[in-house]
C-alpha cells in the first residue's frame, strides 16, 4: 500500500474483516476498529498508524543504544554498532536493507523472540490476588474470576474443553484422528 492513507487503510481492514469475523467490529464513527479479545473489546484508532510505522530508526540513536553498557540493550542493537566515521551512511552510501522502519524492526525482534520461545519449554506462574484487602483466609470470588479471565486462563480452559490440545505430539494426533481419513496411508 505505497500511497495508502488512514482512510484507505481502514477501508481495506473493513473489506477484509467486516461481517466475516465476530471478533472484528466497526466503531460507530468509523475512525478505527474494535477487536474482541478474551478479556473484552478493545477499540483501536488508526489515525496516524501508517505515518508512525514509516518512521525510520534514527541512526545516531541506534548506534548509541548498540554501544550501551547494558548487555541486553547492546545485544538488541548490535547490528548498528560501528564507528561513525567508518559507517556507510557517513560516506554517503546506504547498504541495501539498511533503511528499516520501526515496524520492521519490531517484526524482526518478535520473530526472534518467538524462535527463542519455540526452542524452549516455558512454564508460567500466575499470581492471583485473593481479595482487595490482601488479608489471609478471605476470598473475593468476583475478583479472582476477573483476574483469571483477564490472564487468559478461562479462555485456555474453554479451548481445551473444545478439544483443541496444547502441544499434542504428532504420533498421538495421528492415532487420535487418523480414522477421519480412512483412505490415508498407514505408513508413518
Amino acid at each position: 500500500m505505497p500511497k495508502a492513507t488512514d482512510k484507505t487503510f481502514i477501508d481495506k481492514l473493513n473489506g477484509l474483516w467486516k461481517g466475516k469475523s465476530n471478533k472484528y467490529e466497526v466503531p460507530r464513527f468509523n475512525a478505527g476498529f474494535i477487536l474482541q479479545h478474551y478479556a473484552g473489546k478493545v477499540e483501536y484508532s488508526t489515525a496516524g498508524w501508517l505515518d508512525k510505522n514509516k518512521d525510520p530508526l534514527n541512526e545516531n540513536v541506534t548506534r548509541l543504544l548498540a554501544s550501551s553498557t547494558d548487555k541486553y540493550i547492546g545485544a538488541l542493537f548490535a547490528e548498528y554498532a560501528g564507528d561513525a566515521d567508518n559507517s556507510a551512511a557517513s560516506r554517503g552510501v546506504t547498504k541495501k536493507g539498511a533503511f528499516r522502519t520501526v515496524a520492521q524492526r519490531h517484526k524482526e525482534q518478535l520473530t526472534s523472540l518467538m524462535n527463542q520461545l519455540y526452542s524452549t519449554e516455558p512454564h508460567f506462574v500466575r499470581c492471583i490476588i485473593p481479595n482487595e484487602e490482601k488479608k489471609a483466609g478471605k476470598l473475593s470470588v468476583n475478583l479472582v474470576l476477573e483476574q483469571l479471565r483477564c490472564n487468559g486462563v478461562l479462555e485456555g480452559i474453554r479451548i481445551c474443553r473444545a478439544g483443541f490440545p496444547n502441544r499434542l505430539p504428532f504420533a498421538d494426533f495421528r492415532q487420535r484422528y487418523e480414522i477421519l481419513a480412512p483412505g490415508g496411508s498407514k505408513a508413518a
